[in-house]
């Protein structure tokens, strides 16, 4: 090791000497063990061939590479700091439904975040706020998201700020109250970074923006399945990237123009991204230094603890009869109506993210053998364009069975399953089987035309993905997304139904295997849908 002009020290062979004290004391030791085992003297000799002191300390240049960031962070002040606040907002980019068949299967969105963290190390308390907007995208309104996790005295909570009212949760921890977004600030993890001096490697040097970097692998976490890989600065000691590994995928944390606050060290903006392209881009942040306020880890005083929820058990592949010939099948998160029509059948909905998973064809096998019903099915219906809903439909064909689907969407099905498979476009309102089946297009949000299943005589209602629950009896908050949206379908839809005198006794989902009533409905409808300003102020607060 040696240094440059620019105090830089330079490890050669990843290894390196703190003082020549150091470096004699293991030669001595290292020649006395020679001595006594004539056969080390072969394997030192193999070793230096290949240009590896194998006398060397291996933490040496990997302690004095960590020193020097902390050190660069703050040093004693980072380490004993008793808290930090952060404030930021980003851009958010990922991939999802579209939400016409004309743009492709996939899309991008962009939604801008709001988030704010205050940590308190002394007390091990941490509470996390975001608010999620969608910018570009399929969406029914500005309104965001909202999240507010609390860790305090040891317990977690989250508090839902559209229903006023809070939820004890053991899965929130000091570690991870922030769902991630603290690993986008560089000060959290060289504080990390110092207590992993005896355990970091020192792999390379690379080059960012034309300045040299200490490469090393470090053990962030307790996962051995991820790989962390820092870039420290050789010039100033800042952390400038973090590279994870995790089953071959890798995604990138840059972290640009750093400044101090109080003698601490953070970079005002970040970059991650993968391979694919951007994930997250930092548009403006702020950190303070000091104990949080007491008033940020404490609940809404006007607030209630939520009732307890229970799922509803979707574990299962499970049938039910919900009229005379009307059949809902399915399991997890994919369930199909089936209706006997007389000589054949007639099915609506189906769910699959694996082309192999065969959720269609394992439902109709469910079917036949609970019942007599042997009779070929001689259309589906294909309520929208996404491709979770059409992976399934291959099997369809084996069946000889005619798709049924919105003329828009006829290209993206001939996309996913070929041309030569039986379509037949069919206007926006249409009934078929002599009037037992009625479908209507009802475009909304989630897609330009999705086509509900309507039984007269029985009063039965298939939304597909336009609204739904997942418990026994409660319903989602609109706080969440996709519920925030859902009930912005689910407006849509009641209005469609009313103005079209449609009564309705039963509701179901492709994606619930919950049953829900017009009283269920009714009360989904009495939810109050909170005015974004609102939500932000609850959040918030005067901010």
């Amino acid at each position: 090791m040696y240094f440059d002009n620019n105090k830089r020290f330079i490890c050669f062979s990843g290894h390196g000497f703190k003082h020549v004290s150091q470096w004699l004391s293991t030669l001595f030791f290292g020649m006395l063990l020679i001595s006594r085992r004539p056969s080390m003297l072969v394997l030192c000799c193999a070793l230096a061939t290949l240009g590896v002191c194998p006398l060397s300390h291996a933490q040496t240049c990997e302690v004095q590479i960590i020193e020097r960031t902390v050190e660069a962070y703050g040093g004693e002040r980072l380490l004993t700091v008793p808290g930090l606040s952060v404030n930021e907002s980003f851009y958010h980019y990922s991939q999802w439904l579209s939400g016409h068949a004309l743009q492709g299967p996939m899309v991008t969105y962009m939604s801008e975040l709001q988030s704010e963290y205050h940590i308190d190390f002394a007390s091990q308390r941490m509470v996390f706020k975001q608010a999620n907007t969608r910018r570009v995208g399929s969406h029914g309104s500005d309104t965001p998201e909202v999240t507010h996790r609390l860790f305090n005295a040891g317990k977690g909570t989250s508090i839902d700020h559209a229903l006023q009212r809070y939820q004890p949760s053991p899965r929130i921890s000091f570690e991870n109250a922030t769902l991630g977004f603290d690993a986008m600030l560089d000060t959290l993890i060289v504080r990390k970074l110092a207590r992993l001096k005896q355990t970091s490697r020192w792999l390379d040097k690379a080059y960012i923006a034309g300045i040299p970097h200490d490469v090393m692998t470090v053990p962030l976490d307790d996962d051995p399945q991820t790989t962390h890989i820092l870039y420290l600065n050789q010039d100033s000691g800042a952390l400038s990237r973090v590279m994870t590994e995790l089953q071959g995928k890798k995604r990138f944390y840059d972290f640009i123009n750093h400044r101090k606050t109080q003698g601490i060290l953070w970079a005002s903006q970040v970059l991650v991204s993968t391979a694919q392209g951007p994930l997250y881009h930092s548009r403006a942040r702020t950190l303070n230094v000091g104990q949080p306020g007491e008033a940020s880890f404490q609940i809404p005083a006007a607030y209630q603890r939520a009732p307890k929820v229970k799922p509803f058990d979707v574990a299962g592949l499970t049938i039910r009869e919900l009229a005379a010939g009307v059949y809902f099948v399915g399991q997890d998160w994919g369930y199909t109506l089936f209706v006997d029509a007389g000589d054949y059948l007639i099915s609506a909905g189906t769910w699959q993210m694996n082309a192999q998973a065969g959720a269609w064809a394992k439902a109709l096998s469910k079917l036949r053998d609970s019942t007599s019903l042997d009779k070929p099915v001689k259309y589906h219906i294909v309520t929208h364009h996404h491709t979770d809903h059409l992976r399934g439909l291959a099997d369809t064909q084996a069946e000889n069975t005619t798709l049924l689907v919105h003329p828009a969407d006829k290209a993206a099905v001939e996309a996913e399953l070929g041309p030569r498979v039986n379509i037949e476009p069919i206007p926006a309102s249409y009934t078929l089987a002599a009037g037992k089946i009625r479908l209507l297009d009802v475009p909304n949000s989630h897609a330009a035309h999705n086509l509900i299943v309507y039984l007269p005589d029985s009063h039965i209602l298939l939304t597909e993905d336009m609204f739904g629950s997942s418990f026994e009896q409660a319903l989602h908050s609109p706080a969440r997304w996709p519920d925030l949206d859902t009930y912005h379908r689910l407006d849509t839809l009641v209005d469609t139904l009313n103005k079209q005198g449609i009564d309705v006794s039963q509701y179901v989902s492709s994606h619930h295997g919950r049953v829900l009533t017009q009283t269920d409905i009714d009360r989904a409808m009495a939810i109050p849908r909170t005015e974004r300003a609102v939500l932000l102020q609850r959040l918030f607060g005067g901010k």
